[in-house]
């Protein structure tokens, strides 16, 4: 939605402007700073809620200076609930007053997607906060004897060290660099709803006024998404990557006409001359060079192209079923499952999130994810292991749950990869792999061309449960 960049030293004022503008492509709307000494707040912003220049951040609350990225769905809500005066429709606008008002307690009460910085200039403290899940990425660090918080990475150079900012909040200190948890996300209340009421709510609190997108792969997660949707928004564009003959775009036809879809959008695969600049732009929009980052993201960036060319600034899309509700395997036990389920959302900010955060607002393009609502994953917590597997089959729950929404072949539809589906994945592979045996050889060197300067680091290639399971399902790197 929006990019944040906060810089901290003797250099940081002037420095600010040129690292915004390394994060245009999340907020092409607007840009803003904030500057006070030696600490510099700017932002970049993708105006969707309020256009106007009243939305514009860093935004001020009495002593607190904040700028935030996201999306929070129930603003309205929490102004009337503890009386705030908003100075914009921006439903962000609602973060500063609040933690101003209620403290770490806004970890509670606000349900979305976000992270932000929030500066209390009096007694001259940052506080750093992100979402219950890490949708939206935010790293601090060190670079060029700036302290730092971004968005992307990308956006400096000479990076001596950084981290991700961890979930919940945390505060930084400016003259160290030392950053201290301080409230983590409650346990949400066991909700009332069953999954598909969380569901459908989910989805509708998602969708914009405005035209919208959503991204099929003719698995059963998108189609659910599109299937729900399809019933209270009329205004939506789909959009399917793939050949004519691939598996995926087969899919999806069978779901067009099962639920009457009028505007499809199918995006042919690139050519053999169009891979090698697209997949620099994956490097160095993922900032990874991890293979299935490659693939995976390659397909998310060619649908967020799409989707910009098209108008519009808002997607759905499935990701996060595969973690909540055992997508990657046939059949695990239970204590296998569970253990592996919790690596693999606790990894999702390092993985899945951050290859469609990065893919999608390359193209300036928010992509949001109804299955990741704070309530549905609540929901997801409380299942048995029978409503993970089967007689062998996975996805019980959402299977059972929706399946009478869709196409019998999507509803029984076994977990195939995004990019083997639509038949990119096999173009990647033949491209890397035509000088050598090695796909991450190939792709470090692209990478070492796009981030000189900077420190490697784990969080570039290794991410080992993510990697462990796409192994399992036959991805092996080579």
């Amino acid at each position: 939605m929006c990019g944040i960049a906060l810089l901290y030293g003797d250099t940081a004022k002037d420095k600010v402007s040129t690292t915004l503008t390394k994060l245009s492509h999340r907020g092409p709307d607007d840009r803003h700073c904030w500057i006070n000494g030696q600490l510099a707040i700017g932002f970049v912003r993708l105006a969707i809620n309020d256009e106007s220049t009243s939305g514009r951040q860093p935004y001020n609350a009495g002593e607190m200076i904040g700028a935030i990225n996201g999306e929070i769905y129930n603003a309205d809500a929490l102004a009337k609930q503890y009386h705030l005066t908003l100075k914009s429709e921006c439903d962000t606008h609602v973060v500063v007053p609040l933690f101003s008002e209620i403290g770490n307690q806004v970890l509670a009460e606000l349900d979305g997607f976000y992270s932000g910085v929030i500066y209390q200039s009096d007694t001259q403290t940052l506080y750093l906060l992100r979402d219950h899940i890490g949708k939206k990425p935010l790293f601090y660090g060190r670079a060029d004897n700036n302290l730092f918080v971004v968005s992307e990475l990308k956006a400096l150079q000479d990076i001596e060290w950084f981290e991700q900012v961890p979930l919940g909040i945390s505060q930084l200190e400016l003259t160290s660099g030392k950053l201290t948890p301080i409230a983590e996300h409650p346990e949400l209340v066991t909700t009332k709803l069953n999954l598909a009421m969380a569901m459908e709510k989910a989805v509708i609190k998602r969708l914009p006024k405005q035209p919208v997108g959503i991204f099929l792969s003719g698995g059963l997660d998108s189609s659910i998404i599109a299937a729900l949707a399809h019933q209270y928004h009329k205004n939506i564009t789909y959009f399917v990557l793939g050949n004519p003959d691939s598996p995926d775009v087969v899919m999806v036809k069978k779901l067009v006409n099962h639920l009457g879809i009028k505007r499809v959008n199918y995006i042919p695969l690139p050519t053999e001359q169009e891979l090698p600049t697209l997949i620099a732009k994956i490097v160095r929009a993922t900032e990874s060079y991890n293979p299935s980052f490659i693939s995976n993201g390659l397909a998310t960036y060619l649908l967020a192209d799409s989707a910009h060319k098209e108008g519009l600034k808002v997607v759905l899309t499935g990701e996060g079923a595969d973690e909540l509700f055992a997508g990657y395997h046939e059949m695990l036990s239970e204590d296998e499952w569970q253990s592996i389920r919790s690596n693999l959302i606790n990894d999702m900010r390092f993985t899945e999130l951050r290859r469609l955060d990065k893919c999608s607002m390359a193209n300036s393009i928010e992509a949001r994810c109804p299955f990741l609502d704070r309530t549905v994953k609540s929901i997801a917590d409380t299942l048995e292991h029978k409503n993970f597997y089967s007689y062998g089959q996975n996805k019980v729950a959402l299977r059972d749950t929706f399946g009478h929404l869709l196409p019998v072949e999507i509803a029984d539809r076994k977990k195939t990869s995004f990019d083997v589906g639509s038949g990119i994945r096999k173009l990647v592979v033949e491209y890397l792999t035509r000088n050598t045996n090695t796909e991450i050889v190939e792709l470090k060197k692209i990478w070492s061309q796009t981030f000189t300067n900077n420190a490697d680091n784990s969080y570039f290639f290794s991410y080992p449960t993510f990697d462990n399971v796409i192994a399992k399902r036959g991805g092996f790197h080579r």
